[in-house]
């Protein structure tokens, strides 16, 4: 399974079909996807915004540092703007739903501390993004006769 098919199961154990938190995570895919640089230009951005070590821990084997809403505000900016008025939502309701799932969804996507090609990255978001809302894809998992958990992606 790669690294895109284990996180789209990931997501959709998580969170189930449809849910918010999958709205969330592929807003944050959809941002990581319309960089020029992938992954590298995100962490960049982090850098830039003085949130260096939270922005390295998710790309780094270990515990993943959180990063609030305001820090994302302050690292994104337009590029957040532009995904809040897609999505129809206050930029910081598009923050706070970002920030909670962006550390472990870089994680995910760094398995061995190293950012896929910024080409398969684009390639296998799209796949992401299309089993976990439902729009294309196998749907793999699901959430279990309790419903969706609620706890990290592991």
């Amino acid at each position: 399974m790669s690294v895109f098919d284990d996180l789209a199961a990931k997501l959709q154990q998580k969170y189930g079909p449809g849910a918010e938190g999958n709205k969330a995570a592929a807003q944050t895919l959809h941002l990581i996807q319309g960089l020029d640089n992938g992954l590298d230009g995100l962490v960049q951005k982090f850098e830039r915004a003085g949130l260096k070590e939270q922005a390295q821990s998710w790309v780094a084997k270990g515990k993943n540092l959180p990063v609030t809403a305001a820090q994302l505000k302050a690292a994104l900016g337009p590029e957040l703007e532009a995904i809040a008025r897609k999505a129809d939502m206050t930029v910081d309701a598009a923050a706070a739903k970002i920030a909670a799932v962006m550390p472990e969804i870089v994680d995910k996507l760094t398995p061995d501390g190293v950012a896929p090609k910024v080409e398969e990255l684009k390639h296998g978001i799209g796949r992401i993004v299309s089993r976990i809302t439902g729009k294309g894809g196998p749907s793999q998992g699901g959430p279990s006769q309790g419903g969706p958990s609620q706890g990290t992606l592991s």
